[in-house]
């Protein structure tokens, strides 16, 4: 496949972002409200609304709890809800529901923001050749997630993500890597289109004390 192509394709993926209301007209800070309204979904599927309720009230989001968000909210929100997750259940339970959160977000953007077709067409593509495109659109959509945080990408060979900045790691001092969230999401998307053998692991963390969040894509 030739890089105009590759280019078009990449190009079609999220097509729909200019669509994303922003919360102001500099997105840094913000993040898309998937962050909020997945971690709501996962811990009512594993523990139920009261323990959600209680998990939303004690980072001061309980008012999501009853109208979702539909436009970009505070990055802030967003790191105080990951350490009362972690402050409320524990590390491991928290871990298990950021990354679940983070699977349903990749759900969402597989049925709602990237186009079948386009999908269909990298299933079919060399598995590396599709991790180019796909890993490319991600960068240009990055505002959507990575708040007034910086992404990037290498392939060293294999492909290395690296957020730093990272919205989660905000509030966050552990001794485990804790953006569970963002791996569940690459690891989803990446899935679809490599395979259900792809496998995306953050191997460094700035809740760790890191100068960046490193994320390892394997397949």
């Amino acid at each position: 496949m030739n890089n105009a192509r590759s280019d078009r394709l990449s190009g079609q993926l999220f097509p729909r972002r200019a669509r994303i209301t922003r919360a102001s007209d500099d997105a840094s800070g913000v993040v898309g409200p998937n962050a909020i309204t997945r971690i709501a979904e996962a811990l009512m599927a594993k523990d139920g609304a009261e323990v959600c309720r209680s998990v939303f009230t004690a980072a001061k989001v309980e008012r999501y709890l009853d109208v979702p968000p539909t436009r970009m909210v505070d990055q802030q929100e967003v790191a105080r809800l990951h350490l009362v997750l972690i402050e409320t259940l524990g590390a491991a339970k928290a871990s298990y529901i950021s990354r679940e959160a983070g699977r349903l977000t990749g759900e969402y953007l597989l049925a709602k923001r990237i186009p079948r077709p386009v999908q269909k067409i990298l299933r079919r593509l060399p598995r590396r050749l599709a991790a180019h495109i796909l890993v490319r659109a991600i960068a240009r959509n990055a505002w959507t997630f990575s708040g007034s945080g910086r992404f990037s990408f290498s392939f060293r060979p294999g492909l290395r993500l690296a957020l730093i900045g990272s919205p989660i790691c905000r509030l966050l001092q552990t001794k485990e890597p804790a953006c569970h969230y963002f791996a569940g999401t690459f690891e989803r998307v990446f899935r679809e289109m490599l395979g259900p053998s792809t496998r995306v692991s953050e191997i460094e963390c700035e809740a760790t004390g890191a100068s960046a969040c490193l994320f390892d894509v394997a397949w």
